[in-house]
C-alpha cells in the first residue's frame, strides 16, 4: 500500500489567479484584481446560501422541531441535551440487542439524530460570544505586553538619567564659565577661544589614503597659513633689505 496523501480543508485557490502572481508581475503591477465578494447567493458544503441570510438562524427556518422553549438557560439545556443523548443511547443499544430488525431502531436513530441537531445548534449560538471573549483576550494581553514594554522603558530611562547625575556630579566645580562669542562666533571661555561642538559626524576627505577628518585638517590648514605668512613676510624684509 502507498503512503497516504494529505487531503487539504480547503478547496486551493484558481490556478488563472497562481499562475499571474509572479514577483516580476508583482514588482510591475500587472497582477489581476481578485475576484469580487459574492452579493447573491453561494454554495458551501452542498447547501445553498443567501449573502443576507443571518449567521445563526433558527430550527423552524430550517424545518427543525423545536425541542427547548424560547427563553432557556443554554447550559441547562446542554447538560439536559447530554444526559438524553446518553439515554437514548443505551435505548438503541437494547433495540440492536434484542430486535436489530425492529422499526425501533430507525426511530431511535432519528431521535438521536435531533438531539445532536439541538446541541450543535445550542453551541453555535455560543459563536459570537466566544468571538467577543477572545477579542477581549487578545486586547488584555496586547495591553499587558505594552505596559511591560512601558515598564521596562521607564527603568531604563532611570537608570540613563542616574549616569547621568552621576557624569555631572563627579564633574569639578572650578570649570571656566562661558563669557560669549568671539568674531567668528565661537563661544569663548574666560580668556580662551573654544571650537563649537558639532553634532553631525566628523566629515572624511576621501582624497586619498591616510586622510584625516575635516576639523583636523582645518586646525593643520590654520597652522600652514600661519607659517606662510610668518615665511612672506621674512621674504618682503629681505627684499627691502636686497
Amino acid at each position: 500500500m502507498g503512503e497516504p496523501q494529505q487531503v487539504s480543508a480547503l478547496p486551493p485557490p484558481p490556478m488563472q489567479y497562481i499562475k499571474e502572481y509572479t514577483d516580476e508581475n508583482i514588482r510591475k503591477g500587472l497582477v489581476p484584481k481578485p475576484p469580487p465578494p459574492i452579493r447573491d447567493s453561494y454554495t458551501m458544503f452542498g447547501n445553498q446560501f443567501q449573502c443576507d441570510d443571518i449567521i445563526i438562524r433558527p430550527l423552524e427556518s430550517q424545518g427543525i422541531e423545536r425541542l427547548h422553549p424560547m427563553q432557556f438557560d443554554h447550559k441547562r439545556e446542554l447538560k439536559k441535551l447530554n444526559m438524553s443523548i446518553l439515554v437514548n443511547f443505551l435505548d438503541l443499544l437494547d433495540i440492536l440487542i434484542k430486535s436489530p430488525g425492529s422499526m425501533k431502531r430507525e426511530e431511535k436513530l432519528e431521535d438521536l439524530k435531533l438531539l445532536f441537531v439541538h446541541m450543535h445548534h445550542l453551541i453555535n449560538e455560543y459563536r459570537p460570544h466566544q468571538a467577543r471573549e477572545t477579542l477581549r483576550v487578545m486586547m488584555e494581553v496586547q495591553k499587558r505586553q505594552r505596559l511591560e514594554t512601558a515598564e521596562r522603558f521607564q527603568k531604563h530611562l532611570e537608570r540613563v538619567v542616574e549616569m547621568i547625575q552621576g557624569c555631572l556630579s563627579s564633574l569639578p566645580d572650578d570649570l571656566p564659565q562661558m563669557d560669549g562669542a568671539d568674531a567668528d562666533g565661537n563661544r569663548t571661555l574666560t580668556g580662551v577661544t573654544t571650537l563649537r561642538l558639532k553634532t553631525e559626524p566628523m566629515d572624511v576627505d576621501e582624497s586619498g589614503p591616510g586622510c584625516l577628518p575635516t576639523n583636523l585638517q582645518e586646525k593643520t590648514v590654520g597652522k600652514k597659513e600661519k607659517e606662510w605668512d610668518k615665511d612672506a613676510a621674512m621674504c618682503s624684509i629681505i627684499d627691502e633689505i636686497a
